[in-house]
């Protein structure tokens, strides 16, 4: 499978690979899985590896290495076409679930560590200086920080977690959910959520 690259995107929409690469470095992750994910989210269609390695000139080896790490962040999905007679890889519609899958295998792990650690020292502190020792009030903020920061991220994956049903987006879900507690949700956020939920329930109607 050969795809040109003009049918895959123009020149204006390319230089936004860039942007891509940077946000997903700020947040920990290699530059090129944030190009590969891009490239496949302005292309707009299901491509090879053969085609992704080629148009961003990457060894075929990096390519699957990067298309493997991104599946297996939820953010891309990978389906075997026989009229092409290989994988043919795409960027994820429903971008709450990456969002969802770093949030609980990664800020959410490393927060529990953290808060693990920091009640260990709070412990030991209290323990062999007193209570009224000066590193007890930074380390007891450190933990119910933390706390507070898991039930945040628990509220988000739980709120948006679960395959989308008919007509409902993770992230229209998820402004439901703020709507209902009493959580402000901008206004564009939350137009786009419900337009989102039109959207997909169009589709749905369509299809059946």
């Amino acid at each position: 499978m050969t795809t040109n690259a003009k049918d895959l995107m123009d020149d204006r929409l390319r230089e936004h690979l860039q942007t891509f690469e940077r946000f997903f470095e700020a947040i920990g992750f290699k530059p090129r899985l944030g190009r590969l994910w891009g490239f496949l989210v302005l292309a707009g269609k299901p491509l090879s590896s053969a085609d992704i390695a080629h148009e961003l000139n990457m060894s075929i080896g990096s390519t699957s290495e990067s298309l493997s790490e991104l599946r297996e962040w939820g953010a891309i999905t990978s389906e075997f076409s026989a009229q092409h007679r290989c994988q043919l890889h795409a960027a994820v519609s429903d971008t709450m679930s990456i969002v969802v899958t770093v949030l609980r295998r990664r800020e959410q792990v490393a927060i529990s560590k953290f808060k693990e650690n920091a009640a260990h020292a709070l412990a030991h502190v209290q323990q062999s200086y007193g209570k009224d020792d000066a590193r007890v009030t930074p380390l007891q903020s450190i933990v119910n920080t933390s706390e507070l920061a898991e039930a945040a991220i628990n509220f988000f994956v739980t709120a948006s977690s679960g395959l989308p049903s008919e007509g409902q987006s993770r992230l229209n879900r998820l402004i439901r959910r703020m709507v209902e507690i009493g959580i402000r949700v901008p206004t564009e956020v939350a137009k786009r959520g419900a337009a989102i939920a039109k959207a997909t329930l169009g589709r749905g109607k369509e299809e059946g």
